[in-house]
């Protein structure tokens, strides 16, 4: 159990909350000196919720501990500190302010410890580009009111403040399996990813959007069979439709620019006219295009190349696809075609800005 906590804590540049498959949890804080980490410091193990037969059989359950060895783990859950998630964000805080002499803030620690800008995230972008290449782009508390709140307003900050309150609720109103506590953490898990969906939507992101984000959230989790991993994918996701909201308001422009503009992100793959889009807008292409440059900064085409250009680092970022693939599939008419639009934009070529990244 220990090496599994001291592998999850290589490289690391801050402290993070560790937590296993059996409700344990451990605050991990690396000792850095001169910008390197020197050693780390575990403390715990603690729980986060008084132990309930039912979810800890449920539990044994899942992961298919012996009928004779489940008695110890009862005693063991017993024996274990409760301690609530916010509680261990602010042990993380100060034991790291104690021993690096470094002030965090509590959303510090969060990220860190369940990161949405992670692999999950990444796999989601890849996903979001198939898609648009190969298809058509088709919690009753005051507390969870005031979280799809947040939501609607782009609020990611206060979200990963009351997110970290959030995560302590063992209630198991509506679960659908009596065997499986990581199912009944599934289905909670697509019900939140359905309403934060919807709230994102109320906040002003295109529908279609939020539809297919929630499908591949709601794909990613049904994978999943960590515990952690779970909380982590639907923390991460929560806070992407935030940050998408937030996103979406800081580019606010007129109705039919934005419109010209979803449309541009949703068929980046494929050709895109003028006429396409002054009839999305409902304007004449000419004025759409007057209004498009004074909005935006950029002629609607310059705009168009730019966008596919910051989709092709995505690619270039994260998938294995042959330059001249990526190129082709953002219907740029020829290998030299894309280089020289992608050095106009990004100042370095595809095959350069490849390997810049890998190298660091």
């Amino acid at each position: 159990m220990f090496r599994s906590v001291v592998r999850q804590a290589r490289n690391l540049i801050g402290p993070v909350i560790h937590e296993t498959n059996y409700m344990e949890q451990f605050v991990v804080v690396p000792v850095r000196r001169n910008d390197h980490s020197q050693t780390i410091i575990v403390i715990g193990p603690t729980t986060r919720q008084e132990p309930n037969g039912e979810i800890f059989n449920q539990l044994l359950n899942d992961y298919g501990i012996p009928i004779e060895e489940r008695s110890k783990w009862m005693e063991y859950w017993h024996n274990l500190p409760i301690m609530n998630r916010l509680r261990l964000l602010h042990i993380c805080v100060s034991a790291n302010w104690m021993i690096n002499q470094e002030a965090l803030d509590i959303t510090d620690v969060l990220q860190s410890s369940f990161p949405y800008g992670s692999d999950q995230l990444k796999e989601s972008e890849l996903a979001l580009a198939d898609h648009r290449e190969f298809s058509v782009f088709q919690v009753g508390s005051s507390s969870s009111h005031q979280m799809l709140a947040l939501i609607r307003s782009g609020n990611k900050i206060e979200l990963m403040k009351m997110l970290a309150k959030a995560t302590n609720s063992s209630s198991q109103n509506g679960m659908l399996s009596k065997r499986s506590y990581l199912r009944n953490v599934k289905n909670f898990s697509i019900c939140g990813l359905a309403l934060s969906s919807n709230a994102a939507v109320e906040g002003g992101l295109n529908e279609e959007l939020a539809s297919k984000l929630f499908e591949l959230h709601m794909q990613h989790v049904e994978e999943l069979n960590e515990l952690a991993l779970v909380e982590a994918a639907v923390i991460g996701a929560i806070v992407d439709f935030a940050d998408r909201v937030d996103q979406n308001r800081k580019n606010s422009c007129s109705k039919p620019v934005q419109d010209s503009k979803e449309y541009i992100y949703l068929h980046l793959f494929e050709e895109i006219t003028l006429q396409q889009l002054s009839d999305v807008s409902g304007l004449n292409p000419n004025y759409l295009s007057q209004l498009f440059k004074k909005e935006t900064g950029l002629p609607l085409m310059n705009y168009i190349q730019r966008e596919r250009v910051e989709e092709a680092k995505k690619l270039l970022d994260h998938s294995k696809d042959m330059i001249s693939t990526i190129g082709a599939r953002l219907t740029f008419y020829d290998q030299t075609h894309f280089i020289k639009i992608f050095k106009k934009h990004a100042g370095v070529t595809p095959k350069q800005y490849r390997n810049r990244n890998r190298s660091r």
